[in-house]
């Protein structure tokens, strides 16, 4: 019996978590292949050259996660992702994307219709790129996966007790810095869409993204809110009412400049295998605005951010994680939850109506 032929036993929280391969690549489609039959914990289901062959599969094998490429024949990513979410709207779908202006647009297009994340294909098929691609791709459907149980602890249970520190960050506040990952552009539009166009304080973002994305990802967010949101340039003055994100393959801080708080966006190094890095980020606003940041650590894989929280928590800024129920992956807010840093645990909204309160009525 083939692969293909294995029936799917839904109900089995023991079982591995299954995978579909959508690409009309056949180095992709082996590569993937050979990856995820040697993983103990994803049962490799099948490939398909574009939509047309893998929409009959997918609804034979109802697979836990298609992987999806971006560009193929017949029928692209975006036409298969539509069918897909229509017919199979439990299907998780990560979309393969190249690392092009395109291909990060059509990216974003699929992140709005239902794509719960992307990973990047590496330009030229170098070994060691190909490598990270292959491993961020089998982390992201493991932290992903639907089978897995779900541990709620106390500290998660409701709401951090507010206490007399939100009064004084609340007067004070006129930075609000976000540190977001897998399953941000979903929420950071979710946010956005609920924030009011009279902010009079300035939000700072760093989501894990490469290059290309992040332009795109700002000029997407744009369009769906009230406030200019736009990539940091170094050297510019944060304004009142607008949202900056740092540029992907670049770090981002906030320094005190001449006419006030300013974006420094430099080539740094990776921190926690990341840049943009949310640390980086975070430390800045701890080392010279601590009293007027309110940081908040959302949704994403890993621990980035954690040491940075630490250091803005030490310097009296006022910290949120948003709630484990609304996180596409309960990672990165997980440390800061557990160790009591943060202040305050909310979902989306919540956090949307707390920027609000903070940056209506103060300016920088």
């Amino acid at each position: 019996m083939s692969a293909l032929e294995l029936p799917v036993e839904k109900n089995k929280t023991s079982r591995k978590t299954s995978v579909f391969i959508v690409d009309d690549s056949l180095v992709y489609r082996n590569l993937l292949r050979n990856t995820f039959s040697q993983d103990g914990e994803i049962e490799f289901l099948g490939a398909a050259i574009d939509g047309k062959f893998a929409l009959p599969k997918i609804a034979q094998l109802k697979p836990d996660f298609v992987i999806l490429d971006v560009e193929m024949p017949q029928m692209n990513g975006i036409q298969t992702l539509e069918e897909i979410k229509s017919k199979f709207p439990d299907t998780k779908v990560i979309m393969l994307s190249s690392l092009t202006q395109e291909g990060a647009k059509i990216t974003l297009k699929a992140l709005d219709m239902g794509a719960i994340d992307f990973v990047p294909k590496p330009n030229g098929g170098q070994e060691g790129a190909l490598s990270e691609t292959l491993e961020l791709l089998t982390s992201k459907i493991k932290a992903l996966s639907p089978i897995k149980p779900i541990i709620q602890s106390p500290a998660e249970k409701k709401n951090i007790p507010v206490n007399i520190v939100q009064t004084r960050r609340e007067k004070d506040c006129s930075i609000c810095a976000i540190g977001i990952s897998t399953g941000g552009p979903i929420a950071l539009r979710q946010l956005f869409q609920k924030l009011p166009s009279d902010l009079s304080g300035s939000i700072v973002i760093a989501q894990h993204m490469p290059p290309l994305f992040t332009n795109y990802l700002a000029e997407s967010l744009s369009q769906a809110a009230n406030i200019l949101i736009k990539e940091a340039e170094d050297g510019e003055v944060l304004r009142k009412g607008v949202a900056y994100i740092a540029p992907g393959g670049k770090q981002l801080e906030i320094i005190n400049g001449n006419s006030g708080p300013s974006a420094r966006v430099f080539n740094g190094p990776e921190e926690e295998l990341c840049k943009p890095s949310v640390n980086i980020l975070f430390r800045s606003l701890a080392e010279n605005f601590p009293k007027e940041t309110t940081a908040i650590i959302m949704t994403g894989m890993g621990e980035d951010g954690y040491l940075g929280m630490k250091e803005l928590k030490k310097n009296g800024a006022y910290l949120i994680a948003q709630n484990r129920e609304s996180c596409t992956v309960f990672g990165m807010p997980n440390r800061p939850v557990q160790e009591g840093l943060v202040d305050e645990v909310l979902d989306v909204d919540h956090i949307a109506e707390k920027i609000s309160n903070l940056l209506q009525r103060n300016s920088l």
